[in-house]
């Protein structure tokens, strides 16, 4: 169902700018109507906007502070009454020095970091040539030779080996891992091998000239160094939270003041703004409404106006618990107008039945709601609450059905089991299908009616010229389905009612007269159509009803062709698996084509624009 929006303008001095402004972000239930909707373009140009934010050095100042204390803020808003004497200058010395030192703290970890990072590379090379027992200035020392030290990928290591014989050089391995040979290279000074390698991809390792030793007692070095940096570092970070916590009061006090007065200033790039007022338009609750009409009514410097604007009132849908789980399938087909029938409740029941009439199974239905309301408690997606309801209905279908995992001997039906009962089933879908469609048109009847559309009311194939056409010719087919002729009498309703639709192109359409005829007529055969299509649409209900026993039925028989306990399981485990995945998934397309096809199509238009509050923002 919608919330009631009701438009509302401000006229004040700017000294209640903050109050009203906090009033707004405090209720989250106000939408900024920017006044160029609203106002003329040459009053317009007599009226000023304030582009910057006198707050925002200050709040990302502590915000910075927040961050290098690995804090989170959670500002107090409510707390926050106007009007408020700060000191803005001493805001902004203290946030300014405390943000200085942090960050003079926070940057040498940060190199620490970048130090420690480079460490864990040579901590990497070491331990591959720590089996290597030759001091690392021997190689410095070759004169006529040089050395690399690297990796190469295992696949181009033997072509690369042979490359380097080529050119004279030699290459010991002295160690591997999954994907890599590691290698050192020496090589006559005069040669070039850099095409060479470039070419293998060698990733080589850099030593540095500081090192000395064997590559294991080095390796005992940059292990001691190494963990050296990691309590260098932690010391550092205490050193943080030590300068925040001896702050923590003075940063929350503050930081509360500043978020929320950053936030009324950002505001004010929606408001517009004389010498000495501003103004600001909106939607608003009627909760909201009223209590800024009363505060309004409390100030003799506050003008509160009340009038329409040039567009329709955003959609604000309020239903609760249940029905608030499905909202979201309704607007993946469109938002609702705040002028028409909101579908929510209607469409929840009837997806619920839709699935669970064709998904009939206790065991396949449990197993769906345990999955969704599961996937549901962990992601909080309405989405999966959805597949946890179905899974419901699938289990009192099941029941009603007497199917248990495809088992029909286990429980007994309540009802009727769609396999036996074909005929019946089939024809229960149609009657379901004339219900929906019936009712389809009844509310697009009552959109009509409330938005008095009273031409389209009459003449549209979904108003009351359309329902009437629909109940006459159903009422004519069964009679002659039972009597064996057509009624003549229907003769004459049918035709009227026919040409009733038919005026509707050629009295609201524009174009040329033959266009609209020619047009008009092709339109009234789809209508005709759709009547017959949309209804007959509905047996997939009892359709998917009886595949669904039959797909079981073909597992069943596979199982039992095989005469082997073991393999007869894994048929019908797997086959229970598919269904309730494939089956599962297809049904839930098929509720929504119904729902959104046949359904929807007679009476939502889906063309609203959601409401969208005002909040507060880091």
């Amino acid at each position: 169902m919608h919330e009631k929006l009701k438009p509302f303008t401000i006229i004040s001095n700017k000294y209640e700018l903050e109050e009203i402004s906090k009033k707004i972000l405090d209720s989250q239930e106000v939408e900024i109507i920017p006044l160029e909707k609203i106002i003329k373009q040459e009053l317009l140009k007599e009226l000023k906007i304030q582009k910057e934010n006198a707050y925002k050095e200050i709040y990302d100042n502590f915000m910075k502070i927040f961050n290098y204390a690995e804090k989170s803020p959670e500002p107090k808003t409510k707390k926050i009454k106007f009007p408020l004497i700060i000191d803005k200058d001493e805001i902004l010395n203290f946030s300014n020095e405390l943000n200085e030192k942090m960050e003079k703290i926070f940057f040498k970890i940060e190199e620490l970091k970048e130090e420690r990072k480079s460490l864990e590379t040579e901590i990497e090379l070491f331990e591959k040539l720590r089996s290597i027992n030759i001091k690392i200035e021997r190689f410095r020392k070759m004169r006529k030779l040089k050395y690399k030290v690297g990796k190469i990928s295992t696949m181009y290591y033997e072509r690369f080996v042979q490359s380097l014989n080529d050119k004279n050089a030699l290459s010991i391995n002295f160690a591997k891992d999954e994907s890599f040979d590691w290698i050192i290279i020496i090589y006559d000074s005069n040669i070039d091998i850099e095409k060479v390698l470039s070419v293998a991809n060698f990733m080589e390792y850099h030593i540095s000239e500081n090192y000395s030793g064997t590559p294991k007692e080095i390796l005992w070095e940059l292990y001691d160094k190494h963990r050296s940096l990691k309590y260098e570092i932690e010391m550092l970070n205490m050193s943080l939270k030590k300068l925040f916590f001896e702050n923590r009061r003075h940063i929350y006090k503050y930081f509360d003041y500043i978020f929320v007065l950053k936030n009324i200033y950002d505001l004010t790039h929606s408001i517009k703004f004389t010498e000495n007022f501003f103004l600001i338009s909106g939607w608003t609750t009627e909760k909201t409404y009223f209590d800024l009409f009363n505060y309004s009514k409390s100030n003799d410097y506050i003008l509160f106006l009340d009038y329409s604007f040039n567009e329709k009132a955003p959609t604000l849908l309020k239903n609760n618990g249940f029905f608030k789980h499905f909202e979201f399938v309704v607007k993946m087909f469109g938002t609702p107008s705040s002028d028409e029938i909101d579908p929510t409740p209607i469409i929840s029941v009837l997806f619920l039945l839709f699935y669970g009439m064709m998904f009939g199974d206790v065991g396949h239905g449990l197993i769906l709601t345990l999955f969704g309301f599961w996937i549901y408690k962990k992601k909080k997606s309405d989405l999966f609450y959805v597949i946890g309801s179905a899974g419901i209905f699938s289990m009192i279908f099941g029941i009603l059905y007497g199917s248990f995992f495809g088992f029909e001997d286990i429980i007994k039906p309540l009802w009727k089991r769609p396999m036996d009962n074909i005929n019946f089933f089939l024809m229960l879908s149609i009657y379901f299908g004339i219900t929906i469609l019936t009712l389809a048109m009844i509310l697009n009847i009552i959109n009509k009616i409330k938005n008095r559309k009273n031409k389209e009311l009459i003449f549209d194939p979904n108003g009351f010229a359309g329902i009437s056409l629909y109940w006459i010719l159903l009422g004519s087919i069964f009679y002659m389905i039972k009597n064996g002729n057509f009624p003549k009498i229907s003769y004459f309703f049918i035709i009227g009612l026919i040409i009733v639709i038919y005026l509707k192109s050629i009295i609201f359409e524009e174009g040329k007269i033959g266009e609209k005829l020619v047009q008009g007529f092709f339109e009234l055969f789809e209508i005709l159509l759709g009547y017959l299509s949309n209804t007959l649409s509905f047996i997939r209900l009892g359709a998917f009803a009886l595949n669904h026993a039959g797909l079981f039925l073909a597992f069943y028989m596979m199982s039992q062709m095989t005469h082997n306990s073991i393999l007869s399981f894994i048929i019908l485990l797997f086959g229970n698996i598919l269904i309730v995945v494939l089956e599962g998934l297809v049904v839930f397309i098929q509720t929504l084509r119904l729902e959104y096809y046949e359904f929807f199509t007679r009476f939502f238009n889906g063309n609203g624009r959601e409401f969208k509050p005002i909040k507060y923002k880091f």
